[in-house]
């Protein structure tokens, strides 16, 4: 039974309530997202879990509990010494996820291990979120694979997610770029777009219909960019180089 005490978030970690909060790591996602990828990694229990990108330990301290084996790649190599120790089913990857996730797909596929969820949450530039999410659907599923791809409110990161081309793998079934919301972050770099999660699923049969492309915040994200600081910014590119020859 859960008491009304429960549902008071952890004002001290943000933490979304009833889950056990064991190492109360910080992490850096809304209520929203925390308690979306909580409920998901419940229901999947996945065998083999890759997250890209660890930071803190926020993410993974989730993914840990619900996961059988959990690959975390960061370029940070601090996160060894930080982390190791509080995670008895991670494998810390130092280095570039772009070198590394194909190495990986590979050595686990010859191994005829199933990988079932995937956190892309590394790169954040439009090239970087592109070929992490291209290098995870060269995997074939032995199962299903649940790929969340955080920041899609962010417009680089959209960008990125926006650009592989899911249609021609036969075993992307599901793809909605605005599974979660983003927002408006007001913070030091002024109304700058981040948060919101996209998915997409991969199953082990291939598909036989037309596969389509959701955005189903589209207009909400429009709306938003039109009153964040990335369209002032684009909007005065033309004027790049003319500032930066001044500041010279």
């Amino acid at each position: 039974m859960i008491t009304d005490k429960q549902f008071v978030p952890n004002t001290s970690t943000g933490s979304p309530f009833f889950f056990d909060d064991k190492h109360a790591l910080n992490w850096q996602m809304s209520l929203s997202e925390r308690f979306c990828l909580i409920k998901l990694l419940e229901k999947i229990k996945p065998e083999i879990a890759i997250e890209i990108g660890t930071s803190n330990g926020g993410s993974l301290q989730v993914i840990s509990k619900y996961a059988k084996k959990v690959y975390a790649i960061d370029v940070d190599p601090t996160i060894i010494d930080r982390l190791g120790s509080k995670f008895d089913n991670v494998e810390f990857l130092i280095g570039d996820s772009k070198i590394i996730v194909p190495k990986l797909i590979v050595e686990l596929e010859e191994n005829h291990k199933s990988i079932e969820f995937a956190l892309v949450d590394g790169d954040h530039s439009s090239k970087g979120v592109k070929i992490d999410i291209e290098n995870l659907l060269k995997y074939v599923p032995l199962k299903s694979l649940n790929i969340i791809m955080h920041d899609s409110f962010n417009p680089k990161c959209r960008k990125g997610m926006l650009a592989p081309n899911y249609k021609d793998n036969k075993h992307v079934h599901y793809v909605e770029i605005d599974y979660i919301s983003g927002g408006i972050i007001q913070n030091n770099n002024y109304r700058e777009m981040w948060g919101g999660f996209g998915h997409v699923i991969l199953l082990a049969e291939k598909r036989l219909t037309q596969l389509k492309i959701y955005q189903s915040q589209r207009e909400l994200y429009r709306i938003a960019y039109l009153h964040s600081i990335h369209f002032v910014k684009n909007s005065h590119r033309f004027l790049r180089p003319i500032i930066k020859l001044f500041y010279k």
